[in-house]
C-alpha cells in the first residue's frame, strides 16, 4: 500500500502543482514542453521506485517494469493528439483515470498489496495527501471545464443614444434632443482567475472539517464565500453558473474527506 500511495503523490504532484497552465496547454504541441514534464514525473517515479528497492522491498526488475510502464504510458496518453478530439472535460477526466489506472495496475499486479488492518504513521500521511491533493487540484481543474461552456463573461459597454423630451421655456413649448452616454455591465467570474483560488482553500477547509468530524462549520464556509459574490447573484445566469459549481465543489471535498477518515 506504501508504494501504490508514494506513486499515486508523485503523480498527483507532478501533473498539478508542477505543471504550470502552459505546460499542460502545450504540452501536445511541442515535444521540449512535454519532455519537460515527463522529466519531472521520471524524477518522483525513480525517487520513489529507487528508496523502495534500497529497503528491499522490490528487486531491479522490478522496479524497472513499473517504472518504465508509468513513464511509456504517461508519453503516450500525453502526447496523443485523440485527446483534441474530444471535449475538454471528457479528455481531462479519461486521461487522469487512465493516469491513476496504470499505476495501480502495474503495483497491484507485480508487487502485493493488502489493505491495511490499520494505517501506519507513514501510510496516513501519504493517504491524505492523496486524498487532499485530488479535493482541490484534480477535482477543482475537472470541474472548470465541465461548467466552461456555460461560464457566463464579463460584458462591459459603453453606447450613446438620444433622448428627446418636451421643454417649455419662455411659454414656448418646443422637442430637444439630447445625447447621452449610457453602459451595460453584466457580472460575471473567469475560471481561471482568483475564483479557481478561493475554490482551492474552500475544498481544502471543507475536506479538513470532514476529516475531523466537525461538518456543522462547512455552513459558514459556504456563506462566506457566497457573501463575496452576493451582488452578483442579481445576475441569473451566473447565479445559476455559480450553485452548480458550488455544488459539484462540495461534492468532492466532502467524498475526499470521507475518504480521508478511512486512515484516522
Amino acid at each position: 500500500m506504501t508504494l501504490l500511495l508514494s506513486l499515486l503523490l508523485v503523480h498527483l504532484l507532478a501533473d498539478f502543482p508542477l505543471q504550470s497552465q502552459r505546460m499542460a496547454k502545450s504540452k501536445q504541441r511541442k515535444l521540449r514542453v512535454l519532455l519537460e514534464h515527463l522529466a519531472i514525473h521520471s524524477i518522483g517515479t525513480a525517487v520513489v521506485l529507487g528508496i523502495f528497492y534500497q529497503m528491499n522491498d522490490m528487486n531491479g526488475p522490478t522496479a524497472c517494469i513499473i517504472g518504465g510502464g508509468i513513464i511509456g504510458t504517461h508519453a503516450l496518453l500525453d502526447g496523443s493528439p485523440l485527446k483534441r478530439l474530444l471535449h475538454p472535460a471528457v479528455a481531462f477526466w479519461v486521461d487522469q483515470l487512465l493516469h491513476i489506472g496504470i499505476v495501480t495496475g502495474l503495483v497491484v499486479y507485480l508487487t502485493p498489496v493488502v489493505w491495511p488492518t490499520s494505517f501506519t504513521l507513514p501510510d496516513q500521511i501519504l493517504w491524505i495527501s492523496v486524498w487532499g491533493l485530488i479535493a482541490t487540484e484534480l477535482v477543482g481543474r475537472g470541474i472548470a471545464p465541465l461548467l466552461a461552456p456555460f461560464a457566463p463573461r464579463l460584458i462591459e459597454s459603453h453606447f450613446e443614444r438620444k433622448v428627446t423630451r418636451k421643454e417649455q421655456l419662455d411659454g414656448l413649448k418646443r422637442s430637444v434632443t439630447h445625447e447621452v452616454e449610457d453602459s451595460a455591465r453584466s457580472y460575471t467570474t473567469e475560471i481561471n482567475g482568483v475564483g479557481r483560488y478561493i475554490g482551492l482553500v474552500e475544498r481544502a477547509i471543507i475536506v479538513c472539517l470532514v476529516a475531523v468530524n466537525a461538518t456543522g462549520a462547512i455552513g459558514f464556509i459556504i456563506a462566506l464565500k457566497a457573501l463575496a459574490r452576493f451582488k452578483q447573484f442579481d445576475d441569473r445566469r451566473f447565479a445559476e453558473y455559480y450553485i452548480i459549481g458550488s455544488l459539484l465543489s462540495i461534492l468532492g471535498a466532502l467524498l475526499c474527506g470521507m475518504a480521508i477518515r478511512l486512515a484516522l
